[in-house]
């Protein structure tokens, strides 16, 4: 599915930038890819079939390798120089022994670990505002891992380093939804599939606003509208600013997808007054959104 961003754009700040010309903000939001479809996890219904699942998986995620990919998105992000980066899916992947019921606790992949030390190479290094743990989801995997693996999604908020206290920086806050997707696997185990969202007050150029970023349901629009209207609730991250809101993230929602229910989310951002600035400022540009196969090997003009 395509997603929708709300985000504030801008210029970067150079090096020797004038102090007294008011400072550009920008932002940019990347969802990371967890690495593979787990799909097939679910819908296992025997001992074999989860076995089987688990090892496609984790044999998937190997093959998407995030180190071999956050070498290109970190050269990405130098390119673009946001101040504040919005970033979903940031994968902690996990083994232990197989069939072990305590969790596993050997990393295998640190996704925000990995990212920040591709960006110091590219001299662009970027600091951790706030982290916020999500979906916690562990299955063995058979041959040839034979262990259990372990999945632990994130949401984060970056910021450039040596800029926090230029950006005024306070109030780091994150949560996680209400309302949740409960999936019943083939198994009939009960696996909760939790989301939220991080932010940050930021000030610069003595005018102050909200930083916002989540990671919406994916699979049930009503549960992603609930979701969108926890954001602009007076007590959610949207609805309780003193002011300004920047809301970036993968939305899930759109105004112009195909199916009505996928919208609704998207419209009840707008009716609480956040504008989508992408169609302001780029009128007429489809932007970039999602759209590659578990695989990550689609010709790139396969892509929405």
């Amino acid at each position: 599915m395509c997603f929708a961003a709300l985000l504030l754009l801008g210029c970067a700040p150079g090096r020797g930038r004038d102090p007294s010309v008011p400072m550009p903000v920008t932002v940019m939001t990347r969802n990371l890819y967890l690495g593979a479809d787990l799909s097939p996890a679910i819908a296992a219904s025997t001992v074999p079939e989860v076995l089987a699942a688990g090892a496609r998986i984790f044999s998937t995620v190997q093959r998407t390798s995030f180190p071999e990919r956050a070498v290109a998105l970190a050269r990405e992000i130098a390119d673009a120089g946001p101040m504040l980066l919005g970033l979903q899916e940031v994968a902690m992947w996990y083994s232990g022994p197989l069939n072990d019921p305590a969790p596993a606790t050997t990393v295998e992949y640190d996704f925000l670990q990995i990212l920040q030390r591709e960006l110091q190479a590219v001299g662009a290094p970027y600091d951790i505002v706030r982290v916020q743990d999500e979906a916690d989801i562990e299955a063995s995997a058979g041959a040839p891992h034979l262990k259990d693996i372990r999945l632990v999604q994130r949401d984060a908020i970056l910021v450039r380093a040596g800029l926090g206290s230029e950006l005024g920086l306070r109030d780091a806050r994150s949560g996680s939804f209400n309302s949740t997707l409960v999936l019943t696997t083939g198994t009939g185990r009960q696996v909760p599939v939790r989301r939220g969202w991080v932010s940050v007050d930021v000030t610069v150029n003595k005018r102050s606003f909200r930083f916002v970023n989540t990671h919406l349901e994916a699979f049930d629009p009503s549960i992603r509208l609930q979701q969108a209207k926890e954001l602009v609730a007076p007590a959610g991250p949207i609805g309780s600013a003193p002011g300004n809101v920047v809301l970036v993230g993968d939305l899930n929602t759109g105004p112009d997808l195909p199916v009505p229910a996928n919208r609704l989310a998207f419209s009840a951002l707008i009716d609480a007054g956040m504008t989508d600035a992408w169609v302001t400022s780029r009128p007429g540009e489809p932007g970039n959104t999602s759209g590659f196969g578990e695989l990550l090997d689609d010709p790139i003009e396969t892509a929405c």
